[in-house]
């Protein structure tokens, strides 16, 4: 949790987001199966969990970042907010100081987000489950903090132990986020679109077969595994 960031006091208006038809190659495929692609992928950790029933989403990051607590830079947010959007926060995870409540959210959706994730503690829970917007959050608290900064639009942050930069796609669903780097976008799709085609090249030889085991070689991997040598190096 920090009170300071190299950026601080400093809005960014002008970001790269990512283009709008690979946002939507991306919003076709699940969470796992970005995550299982092998690539330069984040993961968010399961402590920022879905407060809202809508969890699918998928859309270029803006970020911010804010001293714990503080709502400041915040109330500005919105202002930066294109459709398409996917808000970031970096709350540096302080609970007990929601940094987001329903007027923000309410403003933040009609400006054309469609999701955000915050790395700190929200409120007005039930209204917010009203608005349709899928929201990821560490907690829940009633209390707010201070209006007085600092504050960062658009720089660097980190969001559930992952750096994610303004313009990088935020894909999030019932089983969590992750968080695709704008440059590494193409080479991610491609292999994210490969575990897709071998789960359903999986789903089919599992109903030809009966048995997973069989069809995916778990037998025969249990076999090979169970008779190799040990090769554990004791300290």
């Amino acid at each position: 949790m920090s009170r300071s960031h190299p950026a601080q006091w400093t809005i960014t208006t002008d970001i790269d987001r990512a283009a709008p038809e690979l946002v939507e190659a991306f919003r076709e495929l699940d969470t796992s199966q970005i995550a299982d692609s092998g690539g330069p992928v984040a993961v968010i950790d399961p402590g920022v969990l879905a407060v809202t029933e809508e969890t699918d989403f998928c859309g270029s990051a803006v970020t911010l970042w804010t001293k714990p607590g503080d709502i400041l830079f915040i109330l500005k947010a919105p202002d930066l907010i294109t459709q398409g959007d996917v808000l970031v926060i970096d709350g540096g995870g302080r609970l007990d100081a929601a940094v987001i409540g329903d007027i923000f959210s309410e403003l933040v959706r009609d400006r054309g987000a469609v999701g955000m994730v915050v790395d700190g503690a929200v409120r007005d829970l039930s209204d917010l489950r009203k608005l349709g917007l899928p929201i990821f959050a560490r907690g829940v608290h009633p209390a707010t903090a201070s209006k007085e900064g600092p504050g960062a639009l658009n720089a660097t942050v980190q969001c559930g132990g992952v750096v994610v930069e303004p313009g990088d796609i935020v894909r999030g669903d019932a089983d969590g986020v992750v968080v695709i780097p704008h440059e590494a976008a193409e080479s991610v799709l491609a292999l994210a679109r490969a575990v897709r085609d071998r789960e359903t090249g999986w789903r089919a030889d599992i109903r030809a077969e009966g048995s997973a085991a069989q069809s995916l070689g778990v037998d025969d991997l249990i076999a090979t595994l169970s008779t190799a040598p040990d090769t554990t190096v004791l300290p």
